[in-house]
């Protein structure tokens, strides 16, 4: 993997590396991961019918859409590792610089699915790099 990551190092010495993908035509699925909210009575079932057919109008023949959500998504899902690793005590670092067809090629990955990041984890060695410093927080956020 450290040769599709362009030799980035921290690959090699990273107990983990995840491959963060994004599943296109995700739509097509949506009706069985929503099915257990209609059946927990959770989900009514014309909010069910409705959201299918908006995701399939919006989806389907789009697949700059289908793109951006699935890089949305994948994006979100590392997010969420990523802090529960930091949960468990451990590091982690996300990678947007990768051979993205060479990972497919070699992951085996379905045509459906892209890798959006690379994320590696593990604790914390001596010698690591401490915590760069981040931007103030009003130069990254503002309140509307």
């Amino acid at each position: 993997m450290q040769a599709l990551s362009f030799g980035q190092q921290q690959v090699a010495d990273a107990p983990v590396t995840f491959i963060i993908c994004g599943t296109l035509s995700a739509h097509e699925g949506l009706a069985d991961a929503l099915q257990p909210s209609v059946d927990a009575g959770v989900m009514d079932q014309t909010v069910f019918d409705a959201w299918l057919s908006q995701a399939r109008r919006a989806h389907a023949d789009n697949p700059q859409l289908q793109r951006d959500e699935a890089i949305r998504s994948a994006s979100l899902a590392a997010m969420t590792l990523m802090l529960a690793a930091q949960g468990m005590g451990m590091s982690t670092g996300s990678m947007g610089g990768f051979d993205a067809l060479g990972v497919s090629r070699e992951c085996g990955l379905a045509p459906c699915e892209i890798p959006v990041m690379l994320v590696t984890a593990g604790y914390v060695s001596d010698g690591n790099w401490p915590q760069k410093p981040r931007k103030p927080l009003h130069k990254v956020l503002q309140f509307a």
